[in-house]
């Protein structure tokens, strides 16, 4: 039988710690740090073939999905680059996958993001059409990723 230990207070720094550990040891371009149980990673991001260098920040609470956000360049948000008017990403389809503590945003939101990038870029190659995958019901503003210990 697998037990599931509730999320106390005491030990979302724990996981937030943990969580900034695995960051730091898979991703040399970005500089994390924890305050009032928040992770908070910033860094820059041009995948390999990409025109640019896009400014990344990533804020995670500890059980919630991170938001992640493109600080620069300037991008104009729309539905179809699945960006939100606060230029945070809309990078997952929380029924595939509903987030948890114990999911490592090394493992997933990091990739999410510089794959985001990736089809950004093809986006404006090919005449405004996105190529990246999309959840089968596309995303509201009411739905985006909302850090709920902060309000972020």
């Amino acid at each position: 039988m697998k037990i599931k230990w509730p999320i106390r207070s005491f030990n979302k720094y724990a996981f937030l710690t943990y969580q900034k550990r695995l960051i730091e040891q898979h991703y040399n371009f970005l500089t994390c740090s924890i305050q009032d149980n928040v992770l908070s990673c910033l860094g820059w991001v041009q995948p390999s073939g990409c025109k640019d260098k896009y400014k990344v920040k990533i804020e995670y609470v500890t059980g919630f999905e991170p938001r992640s956000t493109i600080l620069f360049p300037k991008i104009d948000p729309c539905k179809e680059i699945h960006m939100y008017n606060d230029h945070s990403l809309c990078l997952h389809y929380p029924k595939d996958m509903p987030w948890n503590e114990r999911i490592k945003v090394a493992y997933y939101t990091i990739p999410w993001v510089i794959e985001w990038v990736i089809f950004y870029e093809l986006y404006l190659i090919n005449g405004n059409e996105w190529k990246g995958r999309e959840s089968p019901t596309h995303f509201k503003e009411s739905e985006k990723n909302i850090n709920k210990d902060k309000g972020l």
